[in-house]
């Protein structure tokens, strides 16, 4: 019995830091992911406020410019988030939903690009791809229940 507890002891000392090396819960994650989305998220919705009205009015070098700092503030935020250590249960999703928020940044930078050579046909391609882009992100984390890290259109108008 003397040796017994010592010995569970040691075990229970290995254990932890492997517990420790699966990365945070799910719910830990989450928090700490939408902690950081939030001021991002923010900053997306004043850098494009107006931009439908801009597109509409034909101003497509402003609108242009509004999705220009929204790409950055979009991009800081996925590096960002990209570097929170990730439960090891759900890498896998994870990996699919940090490749779909890559494609994202991509269309966000095409729909900059059209509207700066006023290729208004190209952007509403390239806006649509973009959309679609960011509704297959939210059904890859569904589960998570993200607020702010989750793709919401309307953030971009």
């Amino acid at each position: 019995m003397r040796r017994a507890i010592p010995l569970a002891l040691c075990l229970l000392g290995a254990l932890v830091p492997l517990a420790a090396a699966a990365g945070p819960t799910r719910a830990k994650y989450v928090t700490e992911l939408e902690r950081i989305c939030k001021p991002g998220s923010d900053a997306t919705e004043r850098a494009v406020q107006g931009v439908r009205a801009d597109v509409r009015a034909e101003r497509l070098s402003l609108a242009g410019s509004k999705f220009a700092r929204a790409k950055s503030i979009f991009g800081g935020t996925v590096r960002s988030i990209a570097t929170v250590p990730r439960p090891e249960a759900d890498r896998a999703t994870l990996s699919r939903w940090f490749e779909a928020l890559a494609r994202e940044e991509f269309y966000l930078g095409q729909m900059v690009r059209t509207l700066k050579t006023s290729n208004v046909p190209g952007f509403q391609r390239v806006s649509a791809r973009f959309i679609h882009e960011g509704n297959r992100a939210n059904n890859a984390v569904v589960s998570f229940g993200f607020n702010y890290c989750s793709f919401k259109p309307t953030r971009f108008q």
